[in-house]
């Protein structure tokens, strides 16, 4: 009795042994593409959610649901860009085709934007205040205190209004963070099917040709590197356009590119003054966003 338990044992740790083996072992589409670099045919959305393909439909691009990605996200790889295969999934219903990361908003990718402001607590002596007007019947001395109980909350009211400014400009840079992340975290394809995956399906050459109109598999085009900008300020090793970072003050901005043309300004609703200025550094032009004086937005064209 004790040697049949035994075998049953022994077998049920061998089918484990098995069947762990077999789902660890590559799929042939994971070792053909990963680490391979592809060019893109359409601009890819700055998220995780990436491009889907339905091919459970006659066209499997819903061109309305990519626009509207690319309008909320921004674009991470751009048409005509070279971007590395990172990551192939392969799951029940779908593939995985991920881009240089994946996209941005996967697991441990803060994209919240928003910094939240905690209100001031009364102090000690505003509470005492309280405490003596609430106790006091001399019409005098509830006077005294009151005035006193007054300019303390006006001093924490001011403290709470320095908060929020201060909050609403770390919104802003947290803001240009999160849109400047998007554009560093690849993307991906969602191969989808409405059911399993057909097993035809999962070769090399059926996702190429799946993904054909979207992605060349046969490398760049053109090797040529954009020309360098020219640094007109700052350090002589560095490009004043690589120098230019969030949260700077606009007087050191001024140091990199020298005056520049306002274009805008504006008071926020919650009282911040918000400002536009263009620069013109070599062949690029610079336009930043300034809230108080400080950076918190920022493009960079060709002229």
């Amino acid at each position: 009795m004790f040697r049949s338990a035994y075998r049953v044992v022994i077998l049920a740790m061998a089918l484990c042994t098995l069947l762990l083996s077999a789902q660890s072992s590559p799929s042939p589409l994971v070792s053909y593409f990963t680490g391979k670099e592809v060019v893109l045919k359409i601009d890819m959305p700055g998220s995780q959610k990436g491009v889907d393909l339905r091919f459970n439909k006659d066209v499997p691009m819903d061109w309305k649901e990519y626009s509207g990605r690319i309008k909320t996200y921004g674009a991470a790889i751009r048409k005509g860009d070279t971007a590395r295969v990172t990551g192939i999934v392969v799951k029940d219903d779908r593939i995985e085709f991920q881009l240089d990361g994946g996209g941005f908003g996967t697991f441990g990718d803060d994209s919240d934007s928003t910094v939240t402001v905690r209100p001031v607590e009364k102090s000690a002596y505003e509470k005492d205040l309280e405490r003596q007007i609430a106790n006091t019947d001399d019409p005098d001395l509830k006077r005294k205190l009151q005035r006193d109980l007054d300019r303390e909350r006006s001093r924490r009211e001011r403290q709470e209004a320095d908060n929020r400014n201060a909050a609403q400009i770390a919104s802003q840079i947290k803001a240009q963070k999160v849109a400047d992340d998007r554009t560093r975290g690849g993307s991906r394809f969602n191969l989808r099917w409405s059911g399993s995956i057909p097993a035809d399906q999962k070769t090399p050459d059926a996702v190429m040709k799946l993904l054909a109109d979207y992605v060349s598999f046969g490398g760049p085009q053109d090797a040529g590197a954009p020309p360098a900008p020219q640094n007109t300020a700052g350090d002589a090793a560095i490009p004043a356009t690589a120098q230019l970072k969030r949260g700077m003050h606009i007087d050191d901005v001024t140091k990199l590119f020298g005056p520049g043309q306002k274009l805008s300004e504006s008071v926020l609703p919650e009282g911040l003054k918000t400002q536009t200025f263009q620069y013109a550094t070599g062949d690029r032009q610079v336009q930043v966003i300034y809230v108080e004086g400080l950076v918190v937005r920022y493009s960079i064209s060709s002229k």
